[in-house]
């Protein structure tokens, strides 16, 4: 379901007062943020250049004081959209709710588990000068329904807005939520639960129970949290926060006790049965339709409440094909091929280590250059602004024309500072992709050392068994 929450955009106490609406564009425009612009439209006014629309349209009706813009935000249920057909959704809004009378920006977040959208709109009309009028009520009798109504039309589920209002008064009599009542659980963390606790089951060490996750598909990170990553999945999702009994030391206590506990849904997954339900031909109602394709679009009709059961197999058959291509890859024809193999794989890791370090005591030469870009860029959007003509900027400016003085002192320019910093960042990031290449060879060819090792010893075993006389 979407869900939308409205923020506003005061006027700021200190310098321009239209600071927080310019923050606020910025940082919904984060590259970043919205697959390096992918994911940013404009509505009655060009994206790059917003910001200066919306004050001239100010300045030129007067009313450049107060109350500067708005800010929607759009949450999305996790894993039920993509990021295309929330920008389209979200676009849709934006032409529907605010037409031709206000300039906005809209963009798509997907650096979070859950995609969400942002609008950022002038406070003041573009088309007569009058102000935004927020009436009570109108998130539940116009936004929220119009922003269902869409859902809707792309096949999401919706906000039941009764179910709303219903627990605004239980709120407002001091009830928190009804008796029984529990956060409901993404049905990704429900997964990765039910895996954790699987691999606890089957562990005697903690340090087992790490490989039984790698050996499930997870890729394993952090130090002090220990955080999964799904065969295919774009973010990571921390263990800790499933709960209490996904902390460290609790997975330690239960490893050492071998007490896993069993979650209601694995309880009662036992109890279940189907029933086959003969095909009658009869007419289907227009609710029925609307249902049935909400449901298809959502991709809900051909889902089976045990597919959990087939992720082990694909993930096999992954980590059988990446085993295929690393013996293909390095032409691997005895156990010393493989121990050479997994060999380099950890020297090109240990190599990529130390170039990480060279790179970073070289970084280390430049820390005040890269200091001094990193602050002129807070103040890169007022710097162009106040030259393009808008007085209010000048105290930016003026920070900004001493940030160049100091890196001119320093035999640099701001468009040498900004290479410098991007080489340095590409740099990085290359060696961040050698480490994890030669991880994942490490990884492999070990893994496959494992299997060397335990058909050996089952062949070793066969034969004392078979060398044995009989009684």
């Amino acid at each position: 379901m979407a869900i939308t929450k409205i923020l506003h955009m005061k006027q700021a106490k200190s310098g321009y007062p239209a600071k927080h609406l310019a923050n606020g564009l910025k940082y919904i425009m984060a590259p970043d943020k919205t697959e390096d612009g992918r994911y940013i439209g404009g509505s009655n006014c060009f994206p790059e250049n917003a910001l200066e629309q919306m004050l001239e349209t100010k300045r030129h009706f007067g009313k450049t004081d107060k109350r500067q813009g708005y800010h929607f935000i759009l949450s999305f249920e996790e894993e039920e959209i993509t990021e295309d057909t929330a920008f389209e959704l979200v676009g849709e809004f934006v032409k529907a709710y605010l037409g031709k009378d206000y300039e906005a920006v809209y963009a798509i977040h997907n650096d979070t588990d859950h995609i969400h959208g942002h609008i950022i709109f002038n406070s003041v009309r573009c088309t007569d000068g009058y102000k935004y009028d927020c009436p009570k009520g109108e998130w539940e009798h116009r936004i929220q329904p119009l922003v269902n109504d869409l859902c809707k039309k792309y096949g999401l589920s919706i906000l039941d807005l009764e179910e709303v209002k219903e627990k605004r008064k239980r709120r407002q009599k001091g009830e928190t939520a009804e008796p029984g009542q529990e956060k409901k659980m993404s049905l990704r963390n429900q997964r990765i639960k039910r895996d954790v606790d699987l691999a606890v089951q089957d562990a005697a060490t903690y340090e087992e129970f790490l490989e039984n996750l790698r050996s499930m598909g997870y890729e394993l990170s952090g130090r002090k949290h220990l955080a999964v990553r799904e065969t295919g999945a774009g973010r990571v999702r921390r263990l800790d926060l499933l709960g209490e009994e996904y902390t460290e030391e609790m997975l330690r206590r239960r490893i050492a006790h071998r007490s896993c506990p069993v979650s209601p849904e694995s309880r009662n997954r036992e109890k279940l049965f189907y029933l086959y339900i003969p095909y009658r031909s009869r007419h289907l109602t227009r609710y029925q339709k609307e249902c049935f394709v909400r449901k298809y679009r959502a991709g809900k009709i051909s889902k089976r409440p045990d597919t959990w059961k087939y992720k082990r197999s694909l993930q096999e058959l992954e980590r059988l094909q990446e085993e295929y291509l690393f013996w293909a890859e390095h032409d691997i024809r005895s156990k010393q091929d493989l121990y050479a193999a997994v060999a380099k794989a950890g020297a090109a890791g240990e190599e990529a280590r130390r170039q990480k370090k060279k790179l970073e005591g070289e970084k280390e030469k430049y820390q005040a250059v890269l200091g001094l870009f990193q602050e002129l860029k807070k103040y890169q959007i007022e710097a162009d602004l106040f030259h393009e003509g808008y007085p209010e900027f000048s105290e930016e400016a003026g920070a900004y024309d001493t940030l160049c003085g100091k890196l001119s002192e320093a035999g640099y320019t701001a468009e040498e500072a900004g290479k410098l910093e991007a080489d340095f960042q590409s740099r990085e990031q290359e060696l961040r992709r050698i480490r994890r290449e030669a991880a994942k060879e490490k990884r492999i060819g070990e893994r496959l050392l494992r299997k060397v090792f335990e058909k050996e010893e089952n062949l070793e075993k066969a034969a004392r068994k078979k060398r044995q006389p009989s009684r």
